[in-house]
């Protein structure tokens, strides 16, 4: 028995060894070995193909399914607990309560903290200034308050005017009003504070007689009543509100002009400015020289100030003329002084 399974066992043994050697030497043939490559060619583009096609459905996005699993809420939103929290919204409480400040309230605050702004801002810009060298002239202190604010009469090249703070001067360069004060003006020179002093110390509050002259006295004229005539009268109530409330406004509708005599100041010569009809329905003519009003000399220039104030109340307005050699006098009523 055993004798027998070692012989079948060595025939076996012989048959493999006999079909490997077989097919060796069959693979060893060209023509096989060619074959046995492109096989093995082949297999690899078929393994490089598939391994392309999964990277590219990989970079294409997947399509939204239409039929996706809705999302477990775990704490939902009942209708109930939503019509609970919504409260109606009381609108006029809101505005009463002035989120953003009440209405006027802030503007009324700004400006007034800008007129406390330019009232500091002149405090003691006197203090260290120098006087000016420039040819200007102070005629007169219209009106001085605290703060520094008010008018000046200034006169440049022999032209009186009257200026209020922050109003720019007839000279050259940047020259303002910058304070008025009792007894002097300041100046912005380009930045720099001049003081103009008044030009001399007469008292301000009574007017200078008038002051003697060697030339004749002019033959007595007409005089002319206005009185009486309604439209004259406004039309001197609205100077008079134009004056005070504006006096660069006045230059739109007179041009006045001082006029020396024998090197002395003899008055001021009026011309219609840019409403010629207005001017003569007022009583005056081009040229007029006004000496006086309500009595009140203007051949000095401190007189100014004084006449400034007392027209405020002045019930009607008596000029002094120089109209063609002759003294001409000129009556205009200024009804309800007071009230202007």
């Amino acid at each position: 028995m055993p004798t027998d399974w070692l012989s079948n066992s060595s025939a076996v043994l012989g048959r493999v060894v006999l079909a490997a050697m077989a097919a060796l030497s069959a693979m060893a043939q060209p023509a096989r070995v060619r074959r046995m490559r492109q096989i093995i060619l082949l297999i690899v583009i078929v393994w490089m193909l598939l391994s392309l096609t999964q990277l590219l459905w990989a970079l294409v996005p997947n399509a939204v399914s239409t039929n996706a699993v809705p999302a477990n809420v775990i704490n939902p939103l009942s209708a109930s607990s939503s019509r609970a929290i919504v409260a109606p919204v009381d609108i006029d409480r809101m505005v009463a309560w002035h989120l953003f400040g009440e209405v006027g309230a802030t503007a009324q605050a700004v400006i007034e903290a800008a007129t406390e702004a330019e009232a500091d801002s002149r405090e003691g810009i006197e203090e260290g200034a120098r006087q000016t060298a420039l040819q200007l002239k102070l005629r007169g202190i219209v009106a001085s308050t605290e703060d520094g604010l008010g008018y000046a009469i200034i006169e440049n090249a022999n032209q009186q005017a009257i200026y209020a703070v922050e109003d720019k001067l007839p000279v050259r360069g940047n020259v303002l009003l910058a304070k008025v004060m009792p007894r002097q003006v300041v100046l912005d020179n380009g930045g720099t504070y001049e003081l103009l002093v008044l030009f001399e110390e007469s008292a301000l509050g009574t007017a200078e007689p008038r002051s003697a002259r060697s030339a004749p006295a002019p033959a007595v004229g007409e005089n002319i009543d206005k009185r009486g005539d309604d439209q004259a009268t406004r039309l001197a109530q609205s100077y008079r509100q134009r004056l005070y409330q504006n006096p660069q406004s006045l230059a739109e509708v007179v041009n006045v002009s001082a006029v020396r005599e024998n090197g002395e100041l003899l008055g001021y010569r009026v011309s219609p400015g840019k409403d010629q009809i207005q001017f003569e329905q007022l009583g005056f003519k081009m040229g007029d020289v006004v000496t006086s009003v309500n009595g009140v000399s203007l051949d000095n220039p401190t007189n100014t100030m004084v006449l400034f104030n007392d027209m405020r109340t002045a019930q009607e307005a008596v000029f002094e003329l120089q109209r063609d050699g002759q003294a001409t006098t000129l009556s205009v009523n200024l009804d309800n002084g007071g009230a202007q």
